[in-house]
């Protein structure tokens, strides 16, 4: 209605409401004002009922006086319309006691109440329509017009706080009868309905009068509640704001008389309002604390000093107390403005326990409650000085780490893992002498300080560590045997710095580790030496894979009916600048240690790829693949597919040889990697068949074309039965499953024949060919 696209009639209707209810126009519209005022309607119920059944009587009177039967329906009408008034009345009240009423059920109050008193009015104007024009009825004629400047009194006063309805009433009700009071014969009956008329037109403006007082009533209302809200939230604020402080808080006036104390107070002190009341003495205060065993006498009086301190000198005063709860309390007592005492008190006993702990945390490990690595360098460096001085002969330190925790950790999950740690501590401690130190260095490593009489016994307390841990441990049900590693460094024999002595231990686990583990290894010179080496092969292997000194020789497979091969297995060489040529058996389990075989795997099948698509279309490039390459399975697939089509050569002549290994670690993800490049075409061997963890499940699990059986088998294959056995069978098994056999390391002309008389499809070794580089493989296949 207030829109600028709004009607010319809906502007008009907008000027007439503001016209009515003046400056309240928009309040009459609030939800909240329209709720008042639609409860004013309801807000009288016995003027309601009174009223109504004074009406429904008017029509007994008229059909009495008159003898026209013609009200006696009317009575009828009117009564029914009553009763439902009065049910309506009743049932909104009732609603009213329940609970507050929404927006919408309002609306529905209203026009249920505006319904029934437009039908109450519409009938009693009906009715007096019918006394004044149809009957000559004197009395009738009375009390039809009493009625109707009683009723319009009674509409305004009642329905004022709904304008609208006592306009729709007085002209429901009073226009059928001043048309009755024209069309009767009486001449001044005329001059009546003018003056009802008039008394019409001032009823509606005292109506919307009494409307605007309402409006400006409930206006009123609510600044005034607004007002008080504020006041109450501020007060709130003020008390939320003293009573929300982690700390307890108290003043007192220059003569220490209590003003105030928040509750956080009262509840640290264990005080009642009583106890607080304003004007409490700060003497009779401490001596109820005295009283209640909240604090010691002495806690008391140095809390009193502290304030009387405070006054004397207004400098600001701390102090801290402890309570007969063991609560420590520090208190911070000032002067305030006008001369009188704050004293804010903080219950530090958490902090201050906190900080304990942290203290020691910084020493010991949170989990085992060993010492910790912090704790056992600060150990170490003062024996290192003691042994340096010489006040002290041979001190032992033993690098202590289990075997295969990251396996137990990722299988048992790692909530086992820590109680294993656990127990693995409380274990070592049982190893300890007096005056030796055991703490846990991290993740699964412990250091062991020790004071041994020579090298032998200290490598007998390395044994006691291994003899503590081959006891089974209980984790959560499991029973489960751990085996341990152990690395012993002397002071000063082996370093006479903290930092030494940990790198010569650390250098004699590792070759404990390499030796096979669960066993002791004392440090010597050569393990440096040893590490050294491995460390500068490891450096010159990075430096062969970036410059390109890697490349591949090729050993032929031969199809042993034929004599001729039918494939060409890619072997990594490696031509050191230095060391001439090194053995794949040195380098490769350094590349997998380090990740590089990964880089040198995709290398590996790309070279191998770019060479085979210059072979005859029946000969086949097998390569053998990390089972660290199938750890990124995407890479993997994405490698093999890029070296296919860069080299242009068809799947089919592209065979990656995998370990059984590679399907113990992974079994889902490697099955899937090897399916997904089946489905491309590539062909895949089972190699070093026999060996390790052999399953025949893998046969049919995998779809291998070819097993490849270890050369272990060919070496006893003409002079023992077990090898001759396993080989056949393998081979009969293969030709059920479609698969061809390749037994290695043929060195003989009696070993081919052996096979070839079990079954073996294919065959390689020194027999048939050494590894070649790809350009002499090429000048051999031509010569023969």
């Amino acid at each position: 209605m207030d829109g600028v696209g709004a009607s010319p009639l809906g502007r008009l209707g907008a000027r007439l409401w503001l016209m009515a209810y003046g400056p309240h126009a928009r309040e009459s519209r609030d939800p909240r004002h329209y709720r008042v005022l639609v409860h004013s309607l309801f807000s009288s119920p016995t003027s309601i009922i009174l009223s109504n059944v004074v009406g429904a009587a008017i029509s007994l009177f008229c059909w009495k006086s008159s003898g026209n039967p013609v009200f006696v329906p009317l009575f009828l009408v009117t009564a029914a319309i009553v009763a439902l008034r009065i049910v309506t009345v009743a049932r909104y009240h009732a609603a009213i006691r329940r609970r507050e009423l929404t927006d919408p059920e309002i609306k529905q109050w209203d026009r249920e109440f505006f319904v029934g008193a437009t039908a109450f009015s519409a009938v009693l104007g009906v009715m007096c329509y019918i006394a004044l024009a149809w009957t000559d009825d004197i009395p009738s004629h009375i009390i039809t017009i009493v009625a109707a400047i009683a009723f319009s009194a009674g509409y305004v006063a009642r329905n004022a706080g709904r304008p609208i309805f006592v306009i729709v009433q007085l002209l429901a009700f009073c226009v059928p009868m001043c048309v009755g009071l024209y069309q009767n014969e009486h001449s001044f009956y005329p001059v009546v309905a003018a003056f009802i008329a008039f008394f019409i037109i001032t009823n509606v403006a005292i109506a919307f009068s009494l409307n605007r007082n309402l409006l400006e009533l409930a206006a009123a209302r609510k600044r005034s509640e607004t007002l008080a809200s504020s006041l109450r939230s501020k007060n709130l604020t003020l008390d939320s704001a003293l009573n929300s402080m982690i700390h307890g808080l108290v003043m007192f006036s220059a003569d220490l008389e209590l003003e105030l104390a928040n509750s956080r107070f009262a509840e640290m002190y264990r005080l009642s309002a009583a106890d607080l009341a304003p004007g409490t003495l700060f003497t009779t205060m401490l001596d109820r604390l005295i009283a209640a065993q909240v604090l010691a006498p002495t806690a008391a009086r140095d809390l009193g000093e502290v304030a009387r301190r405070a006054l004397r000198s207004g400098q600001t005063t701390d102090i801290e107390i402890l309570t007969e709860r063991g609560q420590i309390f520090v208190v911070h007592a000032e002067l305030t403005s006008d001369g009188g005492l704050l004293m804010v008190t903080e219950d530090a006993t958490e902090r201050k326990a906190a900080a304990a702990q942290i203290e020691r945390m910084a020493h010991s490990d949170n989990l085992t409650n060993l010492p910790n690595r912090f704790r056992f360098n600060q150990v170490l460096r003062r024996v290192c000085a003691e042994a340096v001085a010489g006040q002290e002969k041979t001190f032992a330190v033993l690098y202590i780490d289990l075997d295969n925790f990251k396996g137990i950790n990722d299988s048992l999950g790692h909530e086992c893992g820590d109680q294993l740690l656990v127990q693995v501590a409380e274990r070592l401690q049982t190893v300890l002498s007096r005056g030796e130190l055991v703490a846990r260095f991290g993740g699964d490593e412990f250091l062991l300080l020790s004071r041994p009489r020579s090298a032998d016994d200290a490598i007998g307390i390395g044994r006691k560590v291994l003899d503590a841990m081959a006891a089974p441990f209980q984790l959560s049900g499991r029973t489960l045997y751990v085996t341990t590693s152990v690395g012993i460094a002397l002071i000063p024999e082996h370093g006479k710095d903290p930092s030494d002595v940990l790198r010569a231990a650390d250098m004699a686990l590792y070759a404990a580790k390499a030796a096979g583990r669960n066993t002791v290894v004392m440090f010597d010179p050569q393990i440096a030496k040893d590490l050294n080496t491995r460390r500068e092969l490891e450096q010159d292997l990075r430096e062969a894979c970036r410059t390109g000194n890697l490349f591949l020789h090729y050993q032929p497979i031969v199809n042993l009916r034929s004599r001729r091969p039918v494939a060409y297995e890619a072997l990594m060489r490696w031509q050191h600048p230095t060391r001439g040529m090194v053995p794949p058996s040195d380098f490769i389990p350094i590349a997998e240690q380090t990740g590089l075989i990964v880089e040198m795997g995709e290398w590996a099948i790309r070279r191998a790829c770019m060479d085979a698509r210059n072979w005859p279309a029946d000969v086949s490039v097998a390569v053998n693949v990390s089972a660290f390459q199938f750890k990124n399975t995407a890479g993997l697939i994405s490698a093999v597919k890029d070296a296919l089509l860069i080299s242009n050569l068809p799947p089919s002549r592209l065979e990656l040889e995998v370990t059984e290994s590679l399907l113990i670690e992974d079994q889902e993800a490697s099955l899937e990697a090897i399916q997904a490049l089946h489905r491309v075409g590539v062909r895949f061997s089972l190699d070093d068949f026999g060996i390790g963890y052999s399953s025949l499940a893998y046969l049919a699990r995998y779809p291998f074309s070819k097993v490849k059986i270890d050369r272990t088998f060919a070496q006893h294959v003409t002079t023992e039965g077990p090898s001759r056995s396993i080989i056949e069978v393998v081979c009969n098994l293969a030709a059920k499953l479609s698969m061809r056999v390749v037994v290695e390391g043929i060195e003989t002309d009696l070993q081919r024949r052996e096979v070839e008389a079990l079954g073996a499809d294919q065959a390689q070794g020194y027999l048939f060919g050494r590894p070649l580089p790809v350009d002499q493989l090429l000048s051999h296949q031509n010569a023969a």
